[in-house]
Formats: C-alpha cells, structure tokens, sequence
C-alpha cells in the first residue's frame, strides 16, 4: 500500500506540474520543456502500434497505458511506472485509454551516456548477468523523487542552469541503484561483451543496406556464431538479422515520406533484392502497402 501511495502521490506531482504543456498538445505529439531533453507527449485518441527507434531514454507513464514492443520483448506500462533504455531499438509503441476528456500523459527524459558513464564509474563495480537493452519499473522511492524534482523545475526556469545538472545527475545515480541499473549501466565502460553486442547493433543500425555476414559479427564480438545469437537477442530481443530488417523498413519509410522516388528505388537502396518481398515486410511491419505511404 505504501509503494502504491507513493506511486499515486508522484503521479499527480508530475500531472500537476507538467498541466500547462499537456494542455497544448491537442492530438499525439510532443511538446519540449524549459529542462534540456525533457519532453512531454500526450494524446486525446488510442493510437495504433507506430514504428520507431526507442533511443537511450527515461521514460514515464503518467495517465493512460503505453505498450512496448522490441522483437521478443513487451512492456505494458500503466500509470506511475517507468522504462529505460540503453541503446537505439527499433521497436513499436501503441497507445490506450486516451480519450479528449483524459488524455494520455507521459513524460520522456533523454538520456546522455556521457553522463551515465561518469556517474557509473563513481559507484562500486557490479557483477551482473546480460540484460535486455530496454527494462521497466514501478516509479517511486529515491528515484522518483529525484525526478520529480527535475520535472518541477518547469514552473522555476531560472533555476534550471544551476540546479537540472545536480538533479539529473542524482536521477542517474538513483536509476543505477535500482532495478534498471543493469540496462544502463549498458552505457559505461564494464562488461566488454555488453558493449561488443552494443558494438554490433549500432553497425547494423548505420549500415542497414549492407550484406551481413554473421560470422563475421560475431567473430568481431570474440563470441562464437550460437553465442553471438544468443547474447544478441537476450540484449535486443531481436535476433542479428530480424534487427537489421526492422531498421531496414524504418529507413525505407523515411525515405518514401521524403517523396520524389518509387518503391522499387526505395527497395533497392535499403538493401532489398526483391520489391515485392519488400513490399510484403513493409506491410507486415507498418500495416499499409509502401505504395499507400508513398502516396500519402
């Protein structure tokens, strides 16, 4: 009960404190605060599942419910709970119980890993096992209170050069305390497999057109093919080629949002051999055609 008081009493802090800018966000989207990284979003209709890169980020659930989808991986976030993230994902992201009369709050800190870094090579090493890149968590206790009071320097911006620094810094602390500590510890020097396997996405992610030799990741990984698989998916969720693909369709809508193209030439330069098995995954992955996208 005490944990659920807590969680309540957090809840309606941040609501309070973050009205005005909620109240300017008629439809899904997101609108920036006065603190550096710190944006809230909100919506007055349910979405259906939208594709995207969940960067390294803080991320709060304030009213409504928030589902998360990475490969294998689904969180289910409800009022007054929380996720974190290491590294870029692909992933997808659906709201629920948004309606014009109530809408759906959540409130997003992105994360610098310099910073987490330097705070993590503060603090007794930990031995852990793997962890998955994106984790979740009840909102309370010492890091809750540290970032609400990141979140409440919205209604005294001159104090936000002096103090988002020291509170943002004591939120990271508090978050490597607690249960996402081992997904963000991700982001410091440590266990060099854990940043092999990170080494590993972000080449997948910037050279998504390329061909990929497995053999070859894992080798760079100094992890065996099986091994490499195994480590890759239980970080990301995905496994090395299902991770390539999503970040493949990503690329491919932005470019066909871009305009001025065709879906064949968008095919092939993401890395496609075939438009027609492009065009299948495409539709599978974002539920329309690319033709429709592109027309649109």
């Amino acid at each position: 009960m005490a944990l659920m008081d807590t969680q309540e009493h957090l809840t309606r802090r941040l609501l309070e404190d973050l009205a005005p800018f909620v109240a300017r966000l008629p439809g899904p989207a997101g609108r920036a605060t006065p603190v550096p990284r710190l944006t809230v979003w909100a919506s007055t209709t349910p979405t259906p599942p939208v594709a995207a890169v969940f960067e390294p980020m803080f991320y709060v659930v304030l009213r409504g419910r928030k589902v998360l989808t990475m490969g294998a991986n689904r969180f289910e976030l409800r009022p007054g709970t929380c996720a974190a993230s290491s590294f870029g994902l692909p992933y997808s992201h659906q709201l629920a119980g948004a309606s014009p009369g109530l809408p759906y709050v959540g409130v997003s800190l992105h994360l610098e890993a310099e910073r987490i870094a330097r705070v993590a090579q503060d603090m007794p090493r930990q031995e852990e096992g793997q962890a998955c890149a994106v984790a979740a968590a009840e909102l309370g206790g010492a890091a809750g209170e540290a970032f609400a009071r990141l979140v409440g320097l919205v209604n005294s911006p001159g104090d936000i050069d002096m103090l988002a620094p020291l509170y943002e810094r004591e939120l990271c602390y508090r978050l490597l305390q607690g249960p996402m500590g081992a997904t963000l510890r991700q982001l410091a020097p440590g266990d060099p497999r854990s940043r092999r396997i990170r080494a590993a996405a972000d080449w997948l992610g910037s050279h998504s057109s390329a061909p990929v030799a497995i053999a070859d990741l894992a080798a760079g990984a100094g992890m065996s093919v099986t091994s490499f698989h195994r480590h890759f998916k239980a970080v990301t969720g995905y496994s090395p080629l299902a991770f390539q693909r999503q970040m493949r369709l990503l690329e491919a809508r932005r470019l066909l949002a871009a305009g001025g193209t065709s879906v064949a030439a968008v095919a092939y330069r993401v890395g496609y051999q075939s438009p027609s098995q492009f065009s299948r995954e495409y539709k599978g992955r974002f539920g329309s055609p690319p033709a429709a996208d592109l027309q649109r």
